[in-house]
């Protein structure tokens, strides 16, 4: 990595973590873009380079799976099972999420996440479109272009994804997401494929 690239990454994760901090402290409505700029001295302009609104601020890991998810999904063999490449990439995810650092910061995210409606709506946006990444590995692996199967896998697999981080969140990430994540979709996909 370049010096200018870390320089980038510092500025992006110091935006997102206090912008996190401060919607925690003061509420997401109550907090401004430009109070984020202010507590970590760049300018309104800087902001907008790295995120597109305040919701992204929240949901930019989430997003940023969700591309990760593409590229790790492409790199799975051929003859692996869509269960298994699920179980892979969700233990991935997961993995992530269950490390310390980010742990409690994943939680706090989750639970902004359900009390504001802006952000509840942007999150389920995400999710549809982790679905529709879903459905094209998954006709890609069946040779099956649309057909109901490929779109009730690719919605089971994400309902399956979705419960397990609201579980999660509700127990206060009490167990490891990993197996939350996997068991539940053994439960909605296992009989699908």
């Amino acid at each position: 990595m370049t010096l200018r690239q870390l320089k980038k990454e510092v500025t992006r994760s110091a935006i997102e973590s206090t912008g996190l901090e401060l919607f925690l402290k003061h509420g997401f409505d109550e907090v401004r873009v430009e109070d984020i700029c202010k507590a970590v001295l760049v300018h309104r302009r800087t902001f907008f380079r790295y995120f597109a609104s305040k919701e992204d601020v929240v949901l930019s890991p989430f997003r940023r799976d969700l591309a990760e998810a593409g590229e790790y999904l492409a790199t799975r063999p051929a003859e692996e099972s869509i269960q298994d490449a699920l179980h892979a990439l969700c233990e991935r995810v997961a993995a992530r999420y269950d490390n310390d650092n980010d742990r409690e910061s994943t939680l706090a995210r989750l639970r902004l996440i359900e009390s504001v409606e802006s952000l509840t709506s942007a999150y389920l946006k995400a999710l549809v479109d982790f679905e529709y990444l879903l459905r094209g590995f998954i006709a890609a692996k069946l040779a099956e272009r649309d057909g109901n199967r490929v779109w009730l896998i690719g919605a089971a697999a994400v309902a399956a994804f979705r419960v397990a981080l609201e579980t999660w969140r509700d127990t206060g990430g009490e167990e490891s997401l990993q197996p939350v994540i996997v068991r539940n979709l053994d439960v909605v996909i296992a009989g699908c494929v």
